[in-house]
């Protein structure tokens, strides 16, 4: 499996290259806003770098989304926990005690 992740790493590395090379004399000026940039940088290089903010951005957003996926994870844990805990202590009244005090005659009533 780990050579078939490599191959496709050389693969990818080598199809960035030839990108970039293809690309090297094509500049562009990059404009936001009243910002512009004054030496038109490379395609390439323009590529990258949104493509690194693109990924920054999701990197976020994951975190953020198992930040919140923890806490809900968390939560359901002490709710099962509590009712394991309450299974267990049902469990372990007898029946013959839960019925016997339910018809037994309530006897300091009568010795007074």
């Amino acid at each position: 499996m780990w050579i078939i992740k490599w191959i496709l790493i050389v693969i990818s590395v080598i199809l960035l290259i030839g990108f970039a090379m293809q690309n090297a004399d094509i500049s562009v000026p990059i404009n936001f806003y009243k910002w512009t940039t004054d030496p038109e940088l490379p395609l390439w290089l323009v590529m990258y770098l949104s493509f690194i903010a693109g990924m920054i951005f999701w990197l976020g957003v994951s975190i953020y989304q198992v930040l919140s996926l923890k806490g809900e994870n968390r939560k359901a844990h002490k709710k099962m926990k509590s009712l394991e805990d309450e299974l267990n202590r049902l469990r372990n009244v007898s029946v013959e005690d839960a019925v016997l005090a339910d018809s037994a005659p309530d006897t300091s009533k009568e010795s007074r």
